[in-house]
């Protein structure tokens, strides 16, 4: 199947993006301007063996009229109502790509914060760990013609939107919106969260591939970290081998290549508790924009 389906029963926050199928659930978190089309793909990629879902978040698609969510949390929080009856049914894992991956990553904290039932598995992708962002750019208040700038030199927005004026006016709030997201991030759980990750750093990427193994910071268990060819966007230039990778991981397969992150001393304590103190920040500004 190569187009999105329905919401499947999970209202407008989460689109099938396959058949129903009695398999693993996959839930998918686009980066920053993605919609659910982005994962049109995947359900054959897999080879049909899992029901894949993704985000449909106020202001994309479908919901394009609906105010856009400024904050992970805010955005969270309006998620929860609709996965949440789904988690109990059967396995599900979590996969995000930038912008996205921040949000995976606070779903599944708040999962643990609640006794919920925890995703198998948690993707991570094309993201620098949202606390070594320094000096964030206020994308809110940019202006227009400067954030449209923004949008062509990350190359993720095609560039017949971004020269319809009409069309940008209604699409710019959700994009705003979506870019000050990762920004704003703070993680604010007392406890490191203990799930299997997987980490993917695109080699390509502006960002230095220290940035992606940070995440461990906030992680109980050692993540595995792969590194793909290709930008920002291999979601898209290396489909494939993405696809394959998420494939082999859920059946348990070997994955060739992988770094297996040392636990980072933060999140090493027996409980799993979070030492408060103060964030690693990199020095680098480059990347920042990177949601």
């Amino acid at each position: 199947m190569n187009a999105v389906a329905t919401s499947g029963g999970a209202g407008p926050w989460l689109v099938r993006c396959s058949p129903p199928t009695a398999g693993e659930r996959l839930f998918c978190f686009p980066y920053a301007g993605g919609n659910p089309h982005l994962f049109r793909e995947w359900p054959a990629l897999l080879d049909h063996a899992f029901e894949v879902f993704a985000l449909q978040a106020p202001g994309k698609a479908a919901r394009i009229l609906e105010p856009p969510c400024e904050t992970v949390t805010a955005l969270v929080d309006g998620l929860m109502p609709a996965i949440e009856p789904m988690l109990a049914q059967r396995p599900f894992s979590l996969y995000g790509h930038s912008n996205g991956a921040v949000i995976a990553f606070e779903l599944a904290c708040r999962l643990q914060q609640r006794g919920l039932p925890m995703p198998r598995h948690l993707f991570l992708t094309g993201s620098p760990a949202p606390w070594t962002r320094v000096h964030e750019r206020d994308y809110l208040r940019m202006p227009d013609d400067e954030f449209v700038q923004v949008l062509r030199e990350l190359q993720g927005t095609p560039e017949e939107v971004l020269a319809d004026r009409e069309l940008l006016k209604v699409v710019m709030p959700g994009l705003r919106a979506d870019f000050a997201l990762g920004g704003s991030y703070r993680f604010e759980h007392s406890v490191a969260l203990d799930v299997a990750t997987t980490l993917v750093h695109g080699d390509g990427d502006s960002f230095e591939v220290e940035r992606t193994r940070a995440w461990q910071r906030h992680l109980v268990r050692p993540a595995s970290l792969h590194r793909l060819p290709g930008g920002h966007f291999f979601i898209h230039s290396h489909m494939r081998e993405l696809t394959a990778l998420v494939g082999r991981t859920l059946r348990g397969e070997e994955t060739a290549g992988a770094e297996r992150v040392g636990c980072d001393p933060v999140a090493g304590s027996e409980d799993g508790r979070v030492d408060r103190a103060p964030e690693h920040q990199s020095e680098h500004q480059e990347g920042n924009a990177h949601v």
